[in-house]
């Protein structure tokens, strides 16, 4: 996390992310103490899938053959990372040692060959179905026009929105890479308050802010 705040990766502004991206990414594993690749799962006896597409005569899973793409996006993201984190090291002059590789990384992968496009779960004897789609705030109970995008999510800018006196502290992504993290309250939180003193200095109260962090 050092690095990612000295080199500005998390100081990369939202728009440019869903520029670089077209959407807002997900969030690598955090908290982890080592690195979790595909390929490592692969290696421990974990098979790999590609994405579920469908069931299809009662129980039979049905699966997109793209599970190489899957592997080159998540081999990219991280070394995309460790590129600009390379070349902050070589801009600032620092002496640092040599990248050395991660041995989650470089191990081969084991592909089921042929890949496995549909499976039956009884006949393979799966007997539970842990379904991780991940998750995003739900602001649904903000009726208000204007608020909401069509996917039910925060219109702001820095946490303001175009309503006047309401405020999104803490949104994932809201600001820059750092949004939606601790590191980003130091900035964001007095942005916020010196926006809502601005406001209210000698125009009454204002509405209270709307906190989506966790």
């Amino acid at each position: 996390m050092i690095w990612l705040v000295k080199s500005g990766f998390l100081d990369v502004r939202r728009e440019q992310i869903i520029q670089m991206a077209g959407r807002i990414p997900a969030r690598g594993v955090l908290g982890s103490t080592c690195t979790i690749s595909l390929q490592s799962l692969s290696a421990q006896g974990i098979v790999l899938l590609g994405r579920m597409t469908g069931v299809e005569k009662g129980l039979q899973l049905t699966f997109a053959d793209d599970m190489e793409d899957h592997l080159r996006f998540a081999d990219d993201a991280p070394a995309n990372v460790k590129r600009q984190i390379d070349e902050f090291i070589a801009r600032a002059g620092f002496e640092a040692p040599a990248a050395e590789p991660d041995p989650a990384e470089i191990v081969a992968p084991g592909l089921p060959n042929p890949p496995i496009r549909t499976l039956d779960p009884a006949a393979s004897g799966i007997t539970a179905v842990i379904w991780c789609a991940g998750f995003r705030g739900d602001f649904g109970w903000l009726r208000l026009p204007g608020l909401l995008d069509a996917e039910g999510q925060p219109l702001q800018e820095d946490g303001v929105t175009v309503l006047p006196g309401i405020y999104f502290a803490g949104v994932d992504f809201g600001s820059t890479r750092k949004s939606g993290t601790i590191l980003a309250i130091a900035e964001e939180a007095p942005r916020l308050a010196e926006h809502i003193i601005g406001r209210t200095s000698g125009a009454g109260r204002a509405m209270p802010a709307v906190n989506s962090s966790p």
